[in-house]
């Protein structure tokens, strides 16, 4: 069964404070959990976007959140919960799951609340508030791929090098040496010294192409061929369109010998200037931190 959703979970969390003779912990609200949903091994280490909790970790926390909020548990001693008076009668008079929307209308009014648009007050039910936020910083993430990609076709062969050599740059390469290279039609071609002597040398291809300009496999062999030209065994092949599975297979069969050819498509180069801070810039920041929950069970 796969891990029930942040909704699914509020009524089991208040039936299982209910029938529970003493105060229950975290971890004995998520082995009750795990054994009244089937969860298997896998649903068990699903994670969040972030990585940093277990998806049924976090959603238990939010729901346990989300009852305490609206006076249904609480938690008089350290990580000892347990229901509320209010708790038993909302169990005992609630038919069918206890959805977020419900309980968001019990929460005690605090500072900034009237506030909130409409819409925050229906949401989360499927999700918690980490699981939104993976979902949409990945949508930011793609969305801005598409942006940069569109922008990286339309700037000049001149624009497009320079691009390239910071990337390279930036991910810890020298630059670009134009010398022993030769100029493409919409792109550059070039030596990296990976060594201050010059005894490593890697050998860049850029084609500055649309989609419609699918690269393909005489493209790679012919490259392979500019290897040994240079007398280089090092090859990175960056386009803006795409590489035929054809072409990524020639790549890696040749890769196999005495050569090593790296092929970057145009989404891999949106996200490597994402991730090296090429053509972008930062707009917001938020630091997100969690529970340790060992250093209170060792306190």
């Amino acid at each position: 069964m796969a891990v029930p959703t942040l909704d699914e979970l509020h009524k089991p969390v208040l039936e299982i404070a209910s029938f529970a003779p003493n105060p229950l912990t975290r971890k004995q609200f998520f082995e009750q959990l795990t054994t009244l949903f089937s969860l298997t091994e896998a649903d068990l280490h699903e994670m969040v976007p972030s990585g940093a909790q277990t998806r049924i970790e976090n959603r238990t926390n939010w729901a346990m959140t989300d009852l305490k909020r609206a006076g249904l548990i609480n938690n008089l001693q350290r990580n000892q919960w347990q229901i509320t008076p209010q708790g038993q009668d909302y169990l005992a008079n609630h038919q069918g799951i206890i959805k977020f929307v419900e309980l968001r209308k019990l929460w005690p009014e605090s500072p900034g609340d009237s506030e909130l648009p409409a819409t925050n007050i229906v949401d989360s039910v499927e999700n918690t508030p980490n699981e939104q936020m993976g979902k949409s910083y990945r949508e930011l993430q793609s969305q801005l791929t598409d942006e940069i990609l569109d922008s990286v076709k339309g700037v000049s062969p001149t624009s497009f090098e320079r691009l390239v050599n910071r990337l390279l740059n930036q991910m810890g390469y020298g630059e670009i040496d134009r010398e022993t290279g030769h100029s493409g039609d919409q792109g550059i071609d070039g030596i990296l010294n990976q060594d201050t002597l010059g005894l490593e040398k890697i050998y860049v291809q850029a084609k500055r192409y649309d989609d419609s300009n699918r690269l393909g496999e005489p493209d790679i062999r012919n490259f392979a061929g500019s290897l040994d030209g240079q007398g280089a065994t090092r090859g990175v092949f960056i386009t803006t369109s795409t590489f035929s599975s054809t072409t990524r297979q020639t790549a890696k069969n040749i890769s196999m010998g005495n050569k090593s050819i790296i092929l970057i498509d145009g989404p891999e180069l949106a996200q490597l200037m994402i991730r090296h801070g090429v053509g972008v810039v930062t707009e917001i920041t938020y630091e997100i931190r969690t529970l340790d929950a060992n250093y209170f069970a060792e306190a």
